[in-house]
Formats: C-alpha cells, structure tokens, sequence
C-alpha cells in the first residue's frame, strides 16, 4: 500500500470502534504534498460528519490553521497560547508563537517588540518606512517571498502577490522600503 492508502487504513481501523476522540499523531506527516492536501481535505470532511473531537499533533503550520478550530502552540510543554486558529494567527502574543506559527516578522522599537505578518508588509522606494536591503526573492507561485535585511540588522520577510511584485520587481542588493499600517502591528508580551 502507498503511504495514503496506508493512512487511510489506519484511520478506518481506529474509527471503526465509533471513538468518542480520535488522536492523530502527525498523520500526514510521510506523505508527498499533493496527497498531504487530499488527506487533510479527508480528515476535515470526517471530522466534520462524524462529530467527534480529533486532537491532531502537528509540526506543520499550515496543516494546523487548516484542520483546527482550537490552536494550542506549546513550548517547552507549557502552553504559549491557545485559541481559534485565526486568532492566534492574526494576533500572536509571544514573539515565540509569532515566529512558531510563522508568516509573522518580530521587529523591536522604543516601546518594545511587535509582530506584524509578512503579508501585511509593503515595499517601495520613497523615503517613508524602514529602510533595508533586498538579500533574496523567490518566487511561490501565487506569491513572492522578499526576504530583507534592515539597516539595524533585523531580518524581514515580505509575502507579495505575484502580480505585486511583477508589477515592479526587485532584485537581491536592491535598497527598499518597508512600510504597514500601524493597526497591522501588534505588541508582543515580554
């Protein structure tokens, strides 16, 4: 059987004694992207028809804000944080779950350290926002990841759409600047 068939094996084996809960311990973690999106479209559309609570473990960011209704991020088996998946993305409390969840930048000024996401970033060249120098640009798809260095050092990363960054694109060595709007900032707890 491949890796899919077998985890679908596993999950029919464990359901089939109609469970109250269902723990997953990184399901999808052996199998190749395109099928990892096919199984956890799978398991959402379970979880959904049958009503039971799963507690899905998981290292991946991206599989955790897709399956979950409730986040737990923990570090050093202390809970960092816990809430709805969109909260704890949107607003991270900890530089450590602003940096665990991901897509998030940890900058610091007078008033201490904030996060704001990657994808809520600007870029240009006027002389407004923070400056800082182009170290490398991939291309995602849909997205462009910029990825920046400030000129205090701070590494950043920039989530532009595709048309965006084509738009007017840059190049590593390129000097930009960094701007957002301030309700897109948010304080990070000590």
């Amino acid at each position: 059987l491949s890796g899919g068939q077998q985890q679908r094996v596993a999950l029919a084996r464990a359901l089939m004694t109609r469970p109250s809960a269902l723990l997953l311990d990184e399901p999808l973690s052996a199998l190749d992207p395109f099928l990892r999106l096919r199984v956890r479209a799978e398991l959402k559309r379970l979880q959904g028809e049958l009503g039971i609570t799963f507690v899905h473990v998981t290292h991946s960011q991206d599989e955790a804000l897709a399956l979950a209704d409730l986040v737990i991020v923990m570090n050093r088996g202390q809970i960092e944080q816990a809430g709805p998946a969109r909260a704890v993305f949107d607003a991270p409390r900890t530089e450590f779950v602003a940096r665990f969840i991901g897509g998030h930048n940890v900058l610091q000024d007078g008033a201490g350290r904030f996060a704001i996401r990657s994808d809520r970033l600007t870029l240009g060249s006027a002389d407004e926002g923070l400056a800082a120098t182009v170290t490398a640009v991939e291309y995602l798809g849909a997205q462009v990841s910029v990825t920046l260095r400030t000129d205090t050092d701070e590494p950043l990363t920039v989530m532009l759409g595709d048309r965006v960054f084509f738009d007017a694109p840059i190049n590593p060595g390129d000097a930009v600047r960094v701007g957002w709007q301030p309700e897109d900032a948010h304080r990070l707890a000590a």
